[in-house]
């Protein structure tokens, strides 16, 4: 309770500052000398009544520290705001941060495991894959790598296992060139030492120096030849050309040339009719090359040859077999590769391993295939394009 007269307070029945809670809400009272109540939310009553014009009586009910929580209330909102704004902006530069580092990360990780990768494949290391779980796109490019670094370990121990086998080769060549130059070397020496007594003797020894130097000028060809088809230099002339005439012919010729020798060759179920594109002078090679394997390696007394044409779908297939010891099953899918030569023969039988080769890369250069297999002695098996009459 408290009195006013012209604006100042002659008695009060509280300690708190009356007056600067009347300045406050006097602006809200009406002064038409009738008893009003307010209740706000800070008060829990407000009367005023006007005794005449210059004496007030204000009754209030409430606590006095609601209205000056109210009366600081936008003061502590700021100061709030201020507090909030300082740790939002805190909180974001942490969480920014963390962002960036953990952005960094994503990004650096993928390259330093590429950094790691490319330092071991300088040293040599191509075994060990590149790591690194994380982003799909990083991975598409860690896996990328990986493949990469295989390509080159398979590549590289390709390089290393064709020139091991080029320098077996060459030690083959070496060894089967001193062969018969030791041969014709021995020949011409008895012919000159006078061992050679009787025309019947020194007829012997020329035919032994001239067989020798054809095994010689054969092997000379073919490194030659296999030179040519490795630089691309082997040009092919196809001409139309039926199976069984051309078959005929060849072994009429190959026949004068094995005539001293224990080999038979037949023909057997030989179809006529069937005609191919190919050129004739390399498939003579072909022959020559699979008759020569033959003759090395079946280890036969008696060597038969058998040679078998047929049609199958759209293809000439032509077989050419012996009655040899055959082929390891291990070997078999080798044989036909550049330099390969069987473990077992290759101490006892001059060879270079390039006469399969050369037969895969001309019978594939004419659009056909071939294969092998054991059958009662080693089977090779040409397809060729048949070609309408």
């Amino acid at each position: 309770m408290c009195v006013e007269i012209d604006s100042e307070v002659i008695y009060s029945n509280t300690d708190f500052p009356v007056s600067e809670l009347i300045n406050y809400i006097g602006d809200y009272f009406e002064t038409d000398g009738k008893v009003h109540v307010y209740v706000q939310d800070y008060m829990t009553v407000l009367t005023q009544y006007d005794m005449n014009e210059k004496m007030k009586v204000y009754a209030i009910a409430g606590e006095y520290h609601g209205f000056w929580s109210q009366k600081n209330n936008l003061t502590t909102i700021l100061i709030l705001l201020l507090i909030d704004g300082i740790f939002c902006i805190g909180a974001l530069l942490i969480i920014s941060q963390i962002f960036t580092k953990r952005l960094i990360e994503h990004i650096t990780n993928p390259l330093d495991a590429l950094s790691e990768g490319a330092k071991r494949m300088k040293e040599g290391n191509f075994s060990e894959p590149v790591k690194y779980k994380g982003d799909i796109e990083f991975e598409y490019v860690c896996e990328a790598f990986n493949k990469m670094q295989e390509h080159i370990m398979e590549a590289n121990a390709e390089k290393e296992s064709y020139e091991k086998v080029r320098v077996e080769m060459v030690a083959g060549i070496s060894h089967d060139l001193r062969t018969p130059l030791t041969a014709i070397r021995g020949t011409i020496k008895g012919l000159k030492d006078g061992v050679a007594t009787t025309p019947e003797l020194r007829e012997k020894f020329l035919d032994t120096a001239y067989r020798r130097t054809i095994e010689m000028d054969r092997l000379l060809e073919r490194l030659f030849y296999f030179s040519k088809l490795e630089t691309g230099n082997m040009p092919l002339f196809f001409e139309k050309t039926e199976w069984s005439e051309y078959l005929e012919a060849y072994v009429k010729r190959y026949e004068l040339l094995i005539e001293n020798e224990s080999i038979k060759i037949k023909m057997k179920d030989v179809k006529k009719g069937l005609f191919s594109n190919v050129d004739r002078e390399q498939m003579k090679r072909i022959l020559d090359n699979i008759l020569e394997n033959s003759k090395k390696y079946a280890e036969t007394n008696k060597l038969e040859i058998t040679i078998n044409i047929f049609e199958e779908h759209a293809y000439v297939v032509l077989e050419i077999s012996d009655n040899g010891c055959g082929v390891s099953e291990d070997k078999i899918p080798h044989i036909f590769e550049q330099f390969f030569r069987g473990d077992e023969s290759r101490n006892i039988k001059e060879g270079n391993g390039l006469g399969l080769y050369i037969v895969k890369y001309l019978v594939n250069a004419m659009g056909g295939s071939v294969d092998a297999e054991n059958s009662n002695g080693l089977t090779i098996r040409i397809r060729l394009p048949i070609l309408d009459e």
